[in-house]
């Protein structure tokens, strides 16, 4: 799944603060032009959402819908003193140029150069800004703030609440809410409700990001068992989660032995000891009180293995006696038996 981003990014309404570049024929409602000497250049991809600014204020909102590309000539100018292509004019000090070396000129040089250009379209989908975004508020969102760089990742959230004031940003943001990729979240950080729909659309996620485990740890399992629950044979990505057997809070263990594949709704059995996998024949056992929930097709099915020797028999064991306390007397006794011999990978 791709991720949607959005942008900052600033139309030519006049001269440019920096001087590097010639700048660009835009209809801030339609395109917006770049090329390859501008900086997150390869970054910008369709259905990021864009927000546009001059440097007289926020122009309006949209989401990308193609991207053009091509090649071109421009117009490079660069201090003719050092060759550094950041400087700038100013228009009260003579003599009117500088660069950041802090040399001084009258005029830059100048050169043709080769570059790829882009053209990123979006006309259907402009909206005008709503009053309250404003550059300063725009400019708080920056994800990495740099006065020089004309295309400025943001953090859509943080303007969030200007945008749901108008009907058709707030259109905008439910799209890319809807795009937000579960591997791109991170885990869940704290308890302080989220005061907007991206927020809690990345809240979600991260939960269930934390529910499905750490990366490298399901990957080791689902290297070693097959990208499915080992009980049900569930294989949507988003339900199969990694389950310590014995708790990593207490023994820091991400071996795949000390792992297993479930489903969700099953790994949560599983943690809170109502489902068990029986180490002397690894088949499923269920608390009685689950059973009776409508789970019956599991109790005693065997635990898929891939071909492999299993998990760690030991770690199953300590499990299975805690399974045992939380059983019936009358079941716990139905269910004692010989425990296999603990092996291990």
């Amino acid at each position: 799944m791709s991720n949607p981003r959005a942008w900052s990014l600033l139309a030519v309404d006049g001269a440019r603060q920096y001087g590097g570049n010639s700048g660009y024929q835009d209809d801030p409602s339609q395109v917006y032009r770049y090329d390859s000497f501008v900086a997150n250049h390869q970054q910008v991809a369709k259905k990021d959402v864009i927000v546009i600014r001059s440097s007289s204020g926020v122009l309006g909102v949209a989401q990308i819908t193609d991207i053009e590309l091509g090649k071109g000539e421009k117009e490079r100018q660069r201090c003719p003193i050092c060759a550094v292509s950041d400087i700038k004019r100013r228009t009260t000090i003579e003599p009117p140029w500088i660069c950041r070396n802090r040399h001084e000129f009258v005029e830059p040089a100048r050169e043709k150069v080769t570059v790829e250009t882009f053209a990123a379209h979006y006309g259907e989908t402009f909206r005008p800004a709503p009053s309250g975004l404003t550059l300063d508020r725009l400019a708080a969102a920056v994800v990495r703030p740099n006065d020089q760089m004309s295309i400025k990742e943001i953090d859509l959230a943080r303007i969030e609440p200007w945008l749901r004031d108008d009907p058709d940003c707030n259109a905008l943001v439910k799209k890319f809410v809807t795009g937000i990729d579960i591997d791109t979240v991170g885990n869940a950080a704290d308890d302080d409700p989220p005061h907007s729909v991206i927020e809690a659309r990345r809240r979600v996620l991260r939960e269930v990001n934390q529910r499905r485990g750490q990366v490298k740890f399901r990957n080791r399992l689902i290297a070693r068992y097959g990208a499915a629950c080992q009980i049900s044979r569930c294989a949507f990505p988003g339900l199969v989660e990694a389950a310590h057997i014995r708790p990593y809070a207490e023994t820091n263990d991400n071996g795949a032995h000390n792992g297993l594949l479930l489903r969700s709704d099953l790994h949560t059995l599983f943690d809170l000891d109502l489902l068990a996998i029986d180490p002397s024949n690894l088949t499923v056992k269920l608390h009685a009180d689950v059973l009776a929930a409508g789970y019956e097709e599991f109790d005693g099915k065997p635990l898929f293995l891939n071909g492999t020797s299993g998990p760690d028999l030991a770690a199953l064991s300590d499990r299975w006696e805690d399974f045992q306390l939380s059983q019936p007397a009358e079941d716990a006794a139905s269910q004692s038996g010989s425990v296999a011999t603990p092996i291990s990978d």
